[in-house]
């Protein structure tokens, strides 16, 4: 069977799997030997073994199968469920994270040295290494297989049936699925024939549901169907026992047969005898594909909005009802697109609770690791983006934000403390919080440091506010750091993560308080392609303020303006609002300023800052338009947008200002 079209699937499929069963492994370290913990980890080890089997990975399934084997002793002798066991078992899934990564690059793990890892889990197992698996005879389901059936059944010997399995019509690996239920089948028994036959299920090629005759050596078909229901992709299994001797003139009863919905996310429920039933589906689809079609969307906003204008132009009542038509299905369209990149943030946010386990090993900590709003849902291509960021800022709370144990207790707190990660949406903003309860920002600490490296003069520190002291944290190398550990620095590569996240449209930063614990908030939108603006004219020119960061919009006068440190700023909301002609920013002309002037007032977390310009054109949709490489380095636009009469106009990123003004 040719598995290179599969390469992908598989490499998704174990990616879930490897994220489950690090999960499950830190419920088992909290919870201890639970049936219920280690059954959940024995199926998806077994999962993970027949897939990886399946597609030609020996070094891969070797691993898993030893681990298999330490997981099912444990389930039968609780007695060999010590301290170590954890520890071999996250090595176990370090080693198979590996094997991940050798055939994501090379379509290969027959390099890898697994030795050290399989001997520890044989000695949990007490087992020896290599055991063979059974093999099952694989005839087709005809006549004479059901008289053995029947003759099997004869002698008492063993208990006989079939078992009925139903793929989920959207499995793209039909061949694999069923290799991974005969697998299952061995654990219990054998299967002594199929229909369709043997060769037609190893290539996927078949449709409808499968017969299986089954000869149980061990367990019931209740279990057997159990098993069967949690492999991904199986969306029914139907199990109906061999009517005995005694039973033979009866016809099987209804409560003899059985039928479990698949645990798989792929999988919906379907109810025995009916055909009306409603199910839902899911399709895999590359992140790509849904990229092409956002692109092609995006092109499709910007056509509408020149239909728009040419039918205000032309006042053709046919065509403005045309127009608004095209507007209606364009958004309808965005959402869904929209819709389908959206993921919840559980997805990123699974893979920090190992890392935070380990990160306790390893330093002098102790801490609670607290999540929340893990289905708050934002667009895939920032979510894989911030990963990256998200451990740095994690691994730095840990390692700088709290305080060791001894140093806690002394100061009168918890020795154990808390690091939160938390999610929650808001408007057109995802934000992202990374909390503890350590020591805070040593204000005077980070000036000190920052006046040594030149960054400020003494003048300049004596009147910094706590949000610009917090702010030297993101200049380049700057870290309060006595030793730099090599899990983080308290700024070492906090400019990274700012720089990361402003590529992606969005904002960091800092609130703390001395002795009581730091945040890092940040503010992401929801989409990086299209967003809703704000045209302004700053002298001949259209320019595009994105309406997420725009309070309001007024008019002032010149007796509106006050000066402080020779800068101009108005009072809004008990606020002191610095104010910046954009005409003298951009082209060194200030903005026409008679009796009154036109004023957009931005804001970004507690602050405000006032936007003069000529005039305010429109709000519409527009469709964000990245610089290129050449202009990668420009920070005073995130990007340019077609306008409905094909002119070019650049979209200010207001952020930069408040940078300025800072």
């Amino acid at each position: 069977m040719d598995t290179a079209q599969y390469l992908d699937a598989f490499i998704s499929e174990t990616e879930d799997n490897l994220t489950a069963l690090n999960q499950l492994c830190l419920t088992l370290e909290r919870q201890g030997a639970e049936d219920e913990t280690l059954a959940a980890m024995f199926r998806a080890a077994h999962t993970l073994k027949g897939m990886s089997a399946t597609m030609g990975f020996a070094q891969m399934a070797e691993l898993t199968h030893h681990m298999e084997d330490a997981l099912s002793y444990i389930q039968q002798h609780r007695e060999a469920f010590q301290d170590n066991v954890i520890d071999v078992l996250f090595q176990a899934l370090d080693a198979l994270a590996n094997h991940l990564e050798s055939i994501r690059a090379n379509q290969t793990d027959a390099d890898m040295d697994d030795a050290e890892i399989t001997n520890a889990l044989a000695e949990i197992a007490e087992a020896p290494r290599g055991k063979p698996a059974r093999t099952t005879d694989e005839r087709s389901l005809a006549p004479e297989v059901l008289q053995a059936l029947k003759n099997i059944d004869a002698t008492g010997e063993a208990v006989v049936g079939v078992l009925e399995v139903l793929l989920s019509p959207s499995c793209a690996m039909k061949g694999v699925r069923m290799v991974m239920v005969m697998r299952a089948i061995e654990n219990l028994g054998d299967c002594i024939g199929a229909t369709p036959d043997a060769q037609q299920l190893e290539e996927g090629d078949f449709d409808g549901p499968v017969l299986l005759a089954i000869v149980l050596q061990q367990g019931s078909f209740a279990e057997l169907e159990e098993t069967i229901a949690n492999i991904s992709e199986v969306e029914a299994v139907r199990a109906v026992p061999w009517p005995t001797q005694a039973q033979a003139s009866q016809a099987p009863s209804d409560d003899a047969s059985h039928e479990h919905k698949a645990s798989s996310k792929a999988s919906a429920r379907v109810a025995s005898g009916s055909q009306n039933e409603q199910r839902e589906q899911t399709l895999r689809v590359p992140v790509s594909r849904i990229d092409e079609f956002m692109n092609v969307l995006s092109e499709l906003v910007i056509a509408k909005t020149r239909l728009e204008l040419a039918a205000h132009q032309a006042e053709d009542p046919m065509l403005l009802q045309v127009s608004e038509q095209i507007a209606r299905l364009s958004d309808a369209l965005q959402t869904g697109v929209m819709q389908m990149r959206m993921m919840p943030v559980e997805a990123l946010f699974q893979r920090f609770p190992r890392m935070m386990r380990d990160l306790q090993k390893t330093l002098d900590r102790e801490f609670d690791f607290e999540m929340t709003g893990l289905r708050t849902e934002m667009d895939r291509t920032v979510m894989d983006e911030m990963g990256e960021a998200l451990v740095h800022l994690l691994r730095n709370a840990a390692d700088h934000g709290l305080e060791s144990p001894a140093a806690r207790a002394q100061a009168g707190k918890a020795r154990r403390g808390t690091i939160r990660l938390s999610a929650y949406a808001s408007g057109s903003h995802v934000y992202l919080e990374v909390s503890d309860d350590g020591r805070g920002v040593d204000r005077e600490k980070v000036l000190k440091k920052a006046m040594d490296k030149g960054l400020v003069s003494p003048d300049m520190a004596s009147a910094m506010t706590d949000a610009q002291i917090y702010d030297l944290l993101f200049a380049s190398g700057f870290s309060t750091a006595v030793e730099v550990s090599d899990i983080s620095g308290r700024g070492v590569g906090l400019d990274a993560v700012r720089g990361k996240v402003e590529s992606l449209g969005g904002r960091i930063r800092i609130e703390s308080q001395s002795g009581q614990g730091s945040s890092f908030l940040i503010a992401l939108p929801l989409t990086l392609t299209i967003l809703q603006a704000m045209l302004v004219q700053v002298n001949a020119d259209v320019f595009a303020l994105p309406t997420s960061s725009i309070e309001e919009v007024t008019r002032l006068s010149g007796a509106d303006v006050d000066f402080v440190h020779e800068q101009p700023v108005i009072s809004y909301r008990n606020h002191i609002v610095p104010v910046i002609d954009l005409g003298q920013y951009f082209f060194g002309t200030r903005c026409q300023q008679g009796e009154e002037f036109n004023v957009v007032i931005c804001r970004e977390g507690k602050r405000y800052l006032a936007l003069v310009v000529d005039d305010v054109i429109d709000e519409l949709e527009i469709v964000n338009k990245p610089l290129g490489k050449y202009l990668a380095s420009v920070k005073l636009f995130s990007g340019a947008t077609i306008l409905g009469d094909g002119h070019v106009a650049l979209i200010v990123n207001v952020h930069h200002f408040f940078q300025y003004r800072a």
